[in-house]
């Protein structure tokens, strides 16, 4: 098999074309698309800038070396590899932003994590417990039996058509308990204002007199 390097392409030298010809169509294929020509590349090869025409023997090469079809051979192949290395160069930075977002959803996952965590902790603890108000209890109370009833997890329907809480007798025991100290507290809340409700206008009266 013909390696990479052997393969002889249209702009490589040909078998008919001498070592001085070949060296005057590169001079020819090295010039920029836009610019090239039979002139300007005879006056690039020969070093003379004022030159205003090729000599016969450098437009024979021209035509008889197929120079301009030679040379839009490479400049096609030099666009074909400028393309690749664009798209090689577009797949590697893709790949970078990938492995970042990689890296940033991972490192996301890990706070959440240990924000999780630390949430249970503070929830599970003694110092939450005792800085909780009676209407907080009364707010987690209503927040955990309208989830257990949206979930259906531990519930049964009454008779009525009510959802009933399968509570344990420490759970209701503890409920009990807490909804006492709240009714308790929300009693003492309670303006005393019964106590002055008997006393009528003649009673006013009379203290006066």
């Amino acid at each position: 098999m013909e390696r990479e390097s052997e393969r002889k392409e249209l702009w490589h030298r040909l078998d008919n074309e001498s070592d001085r010809a070949h060296e005057a169509f590169k001079v020819y294929m090295y010039l920029p698309p836009a610019n090239r020509s039979m002139v300007q590349a005879w006056r690039a090869w020969t070093g003379s800038p004022e030159a205003k025409r090729e000599p016969p023997f450098f437009r024979s090469w021209y035509h008889s070396h197929a120079w301009s079809e030679r040379a839009r051979a490479r400049d096609h192949h030099i666009e074909l590899l400028r393309e690749e290395g664009q798209e090689e160069a577009i797949r590697e930075e893709a790949a970078r932003q990938a492995q970042q977002v990689e890296k940033v959803r991972a490192r996301f996952n890990e706070l959440m994590a240990m924000a999780y965590e630390r949430s249970i902790e503070y929830l599970e603890s003694d110092d939450f417990v005792e800085q909780l108000r009676p209407s907080d209890v009364v707010q987690i109370l209503k927040i955990h039996l309208e989830t257990t009833h949206k979930l259906g997890g531990s519930e049964t329907d009454t008779p009525g058509g009510a959802a009933a809480v399968d509570w344990t007798e420490d759970e209701q025991r503890e409920l009990d308990r807490i909804l006492d100290e709240i009714e308790a507290e929300g009693k003492q809340d309670e303006p005393n204002s019964g106590s002055n409700e008997g006393e009528g206008p003649e009673d006013a009266r009379g203290d006066q007199g």
